[in-house]
């Protein structure tokens, strides 16, 4: 594996759901998944009528459209057990990200999480891949109080991390969490998913990398 391209970046951070790991399906199907659970057939067009919606607000929608009988609070609570159930058992790791990630750290790159999923779920998926002890820091954007579509999570894990946006490339699978990124300064290696709504050739034009798998590296 060449590593000379990433060691002129001291630090690297990475997004995990999409770029370390294949858990987008897993997430898109998360409200089929749970009403199959308990007995209830979803309707085909169930992931359009929630995409918007909020957890509490799709806990509601169950509730009335289907006639769960559970509270908010109890639908909510199955829905995070389901998804923590399945980044303890089911969601694969990206071909060839476990041996990227080690190459990286290998190669005395800083490494660094930056993800949308809450730090316990961050830490039982890389704990049973066998990287989390890879990685220097976790930051959620629970933690930062704000989506990616904002610089503040990015902007609190390269505090934790100590360095500087140009010294950092971002490894990201998300359109417009890499249009943050680039406002921010940080380099970015576009790493591609089929959830992610911008095309390939768009990717390559805003990201310094391409990457299509890690296994090509």
């Amino acid at each position: 594996m060449n590593m000379q391209k990433w060691k002129k970046y001291p630090c690297a951070i990475f997004d995990m759901d999409g770029t370390l790991v294949d858990s987008m399906p897993y997430w898109h199907r998360l409200g089929r998944d749970y009403l199959i659970l308990h007995g209830l057939k979803p309707e085909e067009d169930l992931e359009q009528q929630i995409a918007a919606m909020t957890l509490l607000e799709s806990a509601e929608y169950f509730r009335d459209h289907y006639g769960l009988k559970l509270s908010a609070d109890e639908i909510i609570r199955g829905v995070n057990e389901l998804m923590e159930e399945n980044y303890r058992l089911r969601i694969p790791a990206k071909p060839g990200a476990e041996a990227f990630v080690k190459a990286l750290r290998d190669a005395g790159i800083h490494l660094h999480i930056c993800s949308a999923t809450p730090v316990p779920l961050v830490k039982v998926m890389l704990e049973r891949l066998g990287i989390l002890s890879c990685f220097e820091s976790i930051t959620s954007c629970e933690e930062a109080g704000a989506g990616k579509d904002r610089p503040d999570a990015y902007l609190l894990s390269l505090s934790r991390a100590g360095f500087k946006p140009e010294e950092t490339i971002l490894f990201e699978d998300a359109d417009f969490a890499i249009r943050t990124a680039l406002t921010l300064g940080l380099h970015v290696a576009a790493v591609y998913d089929a959830s992610c709504r911008s095309t390939p050739e768009e990717l390559r034009a805003a990201a310094e990398e391409y990457i299509v798998s890690f296994e090509d590296l």
